[in-house]
């Protein structure tokens, strides 16, 4: 196998390297568009990092290719739960019953209700850190909702894929930020805070600048005829596996040592047993099953290869070659850097998803920033991570929310996404740019 060496050799070994990847990552590409085949991105990149390691000399390298993914079992682990949790939720009927009474409670009242909305698309992406979570659960009655309101087809599609695209960047769980944090070997600590304060406006912004000119207040025949009354058991069962959820995390931080921190994965298996006996009968192996299938599968996959990603850029070289240009830009042209950070990390996302973005330009971006307050640009950047999930190709999130609402042309739906992803890339910008100054009222240590 071979070695580094320490002279002007190891560019010229990354360099190639990170050629290789890229060129066997798009040759992949175009020979799955070629022969109709639906190559999975996570295979691609497996391959491609393969690859890359290969043609400098280092062959076939087992322990980087294996050893990487190791460390997302955990961050995996919360992702399979919580969307175990959210079936439940969904095939007990519990959703069905919070949407209706956020429906028929708030129907006069469109401000609270497009806030309650902007919530309830939030929440699966903040616990399991995955948008199309959101869109798949939540996000299919929060679309509902706002048809019966008057908000258009493809303003409806919009708002569920900017919603559960900045929802996937709410704390606790921010995919991107953590990828960021282990690369720069950091704990993911601190970011609760300044995560509110990026996503919450946003999202509020992208609902009410997309749908509120659209409201039109529905009478109970309407929302009857689209939406037929649930059954329940009683006004508060259907919120009880939420509560129990919700009220196991506070107490687990506001009794740290004293209440038993039973790790998010088994809070979330703790609230979907509680889901069997709030609602309708289910099955719990079917409900599982599908709850890890489909779109939350090929997360889980790609999230697993990202470890592979960072583990062979780093042995050979190219990360650090990409953390240099990206220091050296940031010394000659700062301007230039931010500049190029709005741009690349939606628009190569758009092609490796914002995973994959958050690897190749997510943790280089941040080394190049480590005169900032960390834990501030790995927020921000991470939000920019996040807009990826809207943008072409992949647009994992965009294409799901075109699917819930049957829009059937998806620029549509992009078009209207467009004002609040540039505002949430400026704001992402202004927070790198101020980011000494925003830990100093946002971050706790």
């Amino acid at each position: 196998m071979m070695e580094h060496s320490h002279d002007a050799a190891m560019y010229t070994t990354a360099a190639i390297s990170l050629a290789t990847i890229a060129v066997v990552f798009t040759l992949i590409l175009f020979l799955g568009k070629r022969f109709k085949q639906d190559i999975p991105l996570a295979i691609n990149l497996f391959v491609s990092s393969a690859a890359g390691a290969a043609v400098v000399g280092f062959g076939i390298p087992l322990r980087q290719l294996f050893e990487g993914p190791v460390w997302y079992i955990y961050i995996n682990l919360v992702i399979l739960t919580g969307m175990i949790f959210l079936t439940v939720m969904k095939h007990s009927g519990n959703l069905d019953c919070i949407t209706w009474d956020i429906l028929t409670k708030f129907r006069n009242h469109p401000v609270i209700l497009f806030i309650l909305l902007t919530v309830m698309v939030y929440f699966p992406g903040m616990f399991t850190g995955v948008g199309t979570a959101a869109v798949l659960s939540t996000g299919v009655f929060a679309a509902a909702i706002l048809r019966i309101v008057g908000v258009p087809r493809a303003q409806n599609g919009a708002i569920i894929a900017m919603l559960s695209t900045l929802g996937a960047a709410a704390p606790p769980v921010n995919i991107p930020a953590l990828i960021i944090a282990s690369g720069i070997n950091m704990p993911y600590e601190g970011f609760d805070a300044i995560l509110w304060a990026l996503t919450i406006p946003l999202g509020l912004f992208s609902i009410f600048f997309i749908g509120y000119r659209y409201f039109k207040t529905p009478t109970m025949a309407q929302i009857e005829a689209e939406m037929p009354r649930p059954e329940r058991k009683n006004f508060i069962m259907p919120y009880v596996p939420l509560i129990v959820v919700v009220a196991i995390f506070m107490l687990i931080r506001i009794f740290p040592g004293k209440f038993p921190d039973i790790i998010t994965p088994m809070v979330f298996m703790v609230g979907s047993i509680v889901g069997l006996f709030t609602g309708k009968k289910l099955n719990y192996v079917k409900a599982s099953k599908e709850a890890v299938q489909g779109g939350v599968f090929n997360t889980v996959a790609l999230l697993f290869v990202v470890g592979t990603v960072v583990q062979i850029t780093t042995l050979t070289g190219a990360k650090g070659l990409v953390v240099l240009g990206a220091l050296t830009l940031g010394a000659v042209a700062p301007v230039v850097m931010y500049a190029a950070l709005g741009i690349s990390l939606p628009l190569i996302g758009g092609v490796l998803t914002h995973l994959g973005a958050s690897v190749i330009l997510g943790i280089p971006f941040t080394l190049a920033l480590l005169t900032q307050n960390v834990i501030v640009v790995v927020a921000a950047i991470s939000i920019l991570c996040v807009l990826a999930q809207i943008i072409p190709p992949s647009a994992v999130g965009g294409y799901f929310a075109q699917g819930v609402v049957q829009e059937p042309k998806y620029g549509a739906i992009l078009k209207h996404c467009a004002i609040p992803t540039v505002v949430s890339i400026v704001v992402a910008i202004v927070a790198l740019v101020f980011a000494n100054q925003l830990a100093n009222i946002l971050v706790p240590f």
